[in-house]
């Protein structure tokens, strides 16, 4: 019986440095993963540190054609209409 006691220890012993193997594995991406996005900070921005609305703004502005941005101003001042 000792025999299976000390081949269940050395199994258990085993399997912890296993664990910790995969915790230190885990450890390291998780490094990796905090370094990697250290270079998208709020301050490194491709926007220069414009603020969030007037790079919407610019997006807005650069996907409508610039004759309905034209037609809505008609509409939008029927004065000029007459």
């Amino acid at each position: 019986m000792s025999i299976v006691a000390y081949a269940m220890v050395v199994l258990v012993v085993v399997k912890i440095f296993k664990v910790s193997n995969e915790v230190a594995e885990i450890k390291e991406m998780v490094l990796e993963i905090k370094r990697n996005t250290e270079d998208l900070a709020p301050g490194s921005l491709a926007g220069g540190g414009q603020s969030p609305e007037s790079l919407i703004r610019a997006v807005n502005a650069s996907s409508y054609p610039v004759a309905q941005v034209e037609d809505r101003n008609q509409v939008a001042n029927p004065s000029e209409v007459r």
